[in-house]
């Protein structure tokens, strides 16, 4: 008797055939299922915007469904450093089709994602403040953050970020920012770093002041957060630490730095960051994070034994050490203040400098100020904060450097809940705009500090007196606003006012051939720097005048 035995290749045409059915009985059953909710959740959020008086924000390139082409024009405005103008173009755009000022609309990103752009004062101070809490910083953002930074002021939500500003905002008080004494020594070692520093009337070389410019506000930062500068600006081989050899300071700049560049990058992929962070970058992040421990674990060692608060220079890890003793922790809030101390600080520098250069009747004026207020470089009247503060001119040119060039000119938030904008929405831009939970709200400073709406017809011009006699208010955003205004402000003006009046007590002249007219080109990573960097050179003032 014989038993039949069916064939495998039998076998395995039913099987293929039954497993081709099924898929494609459950693709089309998925795709009816998900386009259900999606016109669910589509009736659901008009339904609730129109209870909230809402109406549409009006739609840029409403044929662009994936976002495609308003792909390309940001990756076309990062290739040719012309960011800012990309979003611009695109309220210029969207005014045009309206026949009226449009500073709200809605925008497509791949893969059809809805953004909201909004360059409108009203909007922004809803988001940065009177709605603060419909809002958090997006959370892919956080986590491209974290892998450098860790946990912190500017790589948390929640519970976490409020106990990091509650912890770090008290290291900025008036008093703890007031000595002066710190910059100095960091300012003459700028200077002896200068290419070819030159007699009384002669000229130095061009050179890229740009990276000078990073060393400094580095050294700086690692002084002021961890007790020890790492001390870049000096090309010797001299240890000036008992606990790291300059051979492990060096290594720790050069790893910071390019970190750094790959975490902007990351950001560019969204909920991709994680591609960016190859072994490369984990190898830097961890050259990074060890370096910091040492301070760290050494601060921990002494358990604040020795250090008696209000004796001696002020260290922010001496003071949060006894707030926490997570090393972990204290390693995330060092570094969260390091990247805001050391990159924004030295890319406005650059570009205060870069417009001196641009601008020699500002200059002149500027010049003339300091030797009066201050003194000159050699015989120089005391420096103070109060001093800084209240020399007008100093500080216009300091505004108008943030109008002209905001340090971080992209920012945006995620509602984390179903929330409204105040205005831009309807034919007219005056209703209410309705933010479903999980879309972004996107602003560009530039697009806003160049509206003649707000700045006036001369808004695209660098004039430091258009601050004569004109308040803060939410049309002017270079430190953010509302709970997450930055912390460090103080700071960090405090430190590029003092080193520009000692370089203009010490230089008589800021020359910039190869800079060209009007706006500079912005190059974009974490921060704004000039594009091709701050090439200019330095005429050394007559010895009279030093």
């Amino acid at each position: 008797m014989q038993v039949a035995v069916p064939r495998i290749s039998t076998v395995l045409s039913q099987s293929s055939f039954f497993t081709m059915g099924l898929l494609l009985f459950l693709l089309p059953t998925v795709a009816a299922i998900f386009t259900i909710y999606c016109v669910i959740a589509r009736i659901r959020r008009s339904a609730k915007a129109k209870s909230l008086g809402c109406q549409p924000a009006p739609l840029f390139r409403p044929w662009d469904v994936i976002g495609v082409q308003n792909f390309k024009i940001e990756i076309n405005g990062l290739k040719t450093n012309r960011l800012s103008y990309a979003f611009l173009d695109r309220k210029k755009e969207m005014s045009a089709k309206m026949g009226r000022d449009c500073k709200t609309f809605r925008i497509y990103y791949p893969p059809g994602e809805t953004w909201f752009y909004t360059f409108d004062p009203k909007n922004l101070q809803a988001v940065l403040a009177t709605q603060f809490q419909d809002f958090q910083q997006p959370t892919y953002k956080v986590g491209a953050l974290q892998a450098l930074l860790g946990p912190g002021i500017f790589s948390a939500n929640g519970l976490k970020w409020e106990h990091s500003r509650a912890l770090l905002k008290p290291q900025f008080m008036r008093e703890q920012i007031a000595d002066l004494g710190l910059f100095e020594t960091h300012v003459q070692d700028l200077i002896s770093a200068l290419p070819g520093v030159a007699k009384p009337g002669d000229w130095t070389p061009i050179f890229d002041l740009q990276p000078l410019l990073e060393r400094f506000t580095m050294d700086i930062a690692t002084e002021f957060l961890f007790g020890e500068s790492v001390h870049s600006q000096k090309d010797d081989n001299t240890d000036t630490s008992a606990l790291v050899s300059k051979n492990e300071m060096t290594q720790f700049v050069q790893a910071f730095f390019a970190a750094e560049k790959t975490t902007a990058k990351s950001i560019f992929y969204g909920d991709l960051f994680w591609l960016a962070h190859d072994r490369k970058f984990k190898g830097q992040c961890k050259v990074v994070h060890e370096f910091v421990d040492m301070y760290v674990h050494r601060r921990l060692r002494d358990d604040g034994s020795d250090k008696k608060p209000g004796v001696g220079k002020y260290v922010v890890l001496d003071a949060i050490v006894n707030d926490m003793k997570d090393p972990h922790e204290l390693r995330s809030q060092l570094l969260n203040i390091l990247l805001a101390g050391s990159d924004t600080i030295s890319g406005t520098l650059g570009f205060l400098l870069a417009s001196l250069a641009q601008h020699p009747r500002i200059l002149k004026k500027l010049r003339d100020i300091i030797l009066h207020d201050f003194g000159s470089f050699n015989q120089p009247k005391e420096i103070t904060l109060s001093g800084l503060k209240n020399c007008s001119y100093l500080q216009w040119c300091l505004n108008e450097t943030l109008r002209v060039y905001p340090t971080v000119p992209v920012n945006f938030r995620e509602a984390v809940r179903d929330t409204t904008l105040p205005v831009g929405g309807g034919s007219d831009g005056t209703s209410k705009v309705f933010i479903p939970k999980g879309h972004f709200v996107a602003w560009e400073l530039w697009t806003m500090h160049s509206d003649p709406e707000l700045w006036g017809p001369d808004a695209s011009l660098f004039i430091p007196e258009r601050w004569e006699g004109r308040k803060f208010g939410f049309d002017y955003l270079p430190f953010n606003a509302g709970p997450r205004i930055c912390i460090g402000q103080q700071f960090a003006l405090a430190e590029i006012a003092y080193l520009t009046v000692r370089l203009l007590q010490k230089f008589d002249s800021v020359d910039g051939p190869d800079l060209p007219e009007g706006r500079l080109l912005c190059d974009w990573k974490m921060v704004d720097k000039v594009a091709g960097g701050v090439n200019i050179r330095l005429r050394s003032a007559d010895s009279r005048s030093q």
